[in-house]
């Protein structure tokens, strides 16, 4: 396959997204949604432990309590609902994960068929996962010493009592404030690159962990305005499809507000003012209808997720298609070579 620039790779993901799409089914597309919304989230999402004060407990009253009106029973509940949301956590980062395996095979594979991939991609799970885990917490260390030093000189500039601020307190405000998008801006890039660079040496190669770092670097080492390109591409289709996605959501809640809005309102009309068992009918059916409203939006959403994410994860492989031999041979499948000629035999006079 032919290496393709970022931008060449554009159309050919598009065609390869609507070719994987159709016929269109709503069940292809909430299923093949789900698998691509799950793979997108997870991994950046975090729950921590509420804020709970140790202080000493009080001795007025039968009931453990803590200063401020907090009992112990209350202490106890922050614990079980921090430590019930930190599993939650780990099990969402773990179907992230795996679903980042399994949408990049299903797309580079051109199949629908999940759960066969599920089981092929299982070894290549806890590798994935390994790694990710020491991509953030080698974040978490180099963000901590680059914003610790100004976060310190933050909180002694702060003002006490009713005293102006230092002028030099808005300086170090401002530059936190800098600082913070830069490193939300590069955290985007490294899990990006990570994902897109790494993965599929895992993924398709059955790479180790470092083997698949080397040639990922080895890889951008080559080309390296292509690939920082690529990023910034990446970035300004999230940019636009984003945009465009919301106008899409906002007319389609539009149009499917005015239904449903209308036989809210005709059953207001008719019904508020008919007794008590009206007014139950009534109820009930705003009920319904708010039902059938949330199940349409959420519907929508993961459709339109499938579509976006399904090219989205096209443009990745087009692009390192040409680089990665084997993702190229998955997506352009060589075409058989003819068997050598031979010429015929001839035949042998008497």
């Amino acid at each position: 396959m032919t290496p393709l620039s970022a931008t060449e790779a554009i159309s050919p993901a598009i065609e390869h997204a609507k070719a994987l799409l159709r016929p269109f089914s709503l069940k292809l597309w909430l299923k093949l949604g789900l698998v691509a919304l799950l793979a997108e989230m997870g991994g950046e999402f975090t729950f921590s432990f509420p804020p709970i004060r140790n202080h000493a407990p009080s001795s007025t009253s039968g009931i453990g309590t803590v200063a401020g009106g907090v009992t112990s029973a209350m202490v106890a509940l922050f614990v079980v609902i921090g430590v019930i949301g930190f599993l939650l956590a780990l099990v969402l980062f773990y179907l992230s994960s795996r679903m980042q395996l399994v949408l990049m095979d299903l797309v580079a594979t051109r199949t629908t068929l999940v759960a066969p991939v599920w089981q092929r991609t299982a070894p290549r799970t806890w590798r994935w996962i390994g790694f990710k885990v020491l991509t953030y917490l080698a974040i978490f260390v180099v963000v901590g010493a680059i914003l610790v030093v100004p976060l310190l000189y933050l909180l002694r500039s702060l003002p006490h009592g009713n005293a102006q601020p230092a002028p030099t307190f808005f300086g170090t405000f401002a530059l936190i404030f800098l600082l913070f998008f830069m490193v939300i801006f590069v955290i985007l890039l490294i899990i990006w690159s990570t994902r897109d660079f790494v993965l599929p040496f895992i993924l398709f190669e059955d790479a180790t962990v470092g083997d698949a770092i080397r040639r990922a670097s080895s890889m951008v080492r080559r080309e390296p305005g292509k690939f920082f390109f690529y990023l910034f591409m990446k970035f300004v289709l999230s940019l636009v499809v984003g945009i465009a996605a919301e106008f899409c959501i906002v007319l389609y809640v539009l149009a499917l507000c005015l239904p449903l809005g209308g036989i809210g309102a005709a059953l207001w009309f008719l019904l508020h003012h008919s007794g008590p068992f009206a007014m139950a009918i009534m109820y009930t059916s705003f009920a319904l209808l708010g039902l059938v409203f949330l199940v349409a939006f959420f519907g929508a959403v993961i459709c339109l997720s499938c579509a976006i994410l399904i090219f989205y994860q096209a443009y990745t492989l087009y692009f390192l298609g040409g680089r990665i031999p084997v993702i190229g041979n998955l997506l352009q499948p060589p075409s058989p070579q003819p068997p050598p000629f031979s010429p015929p035999l001839m035949p042998v006079l008497p």
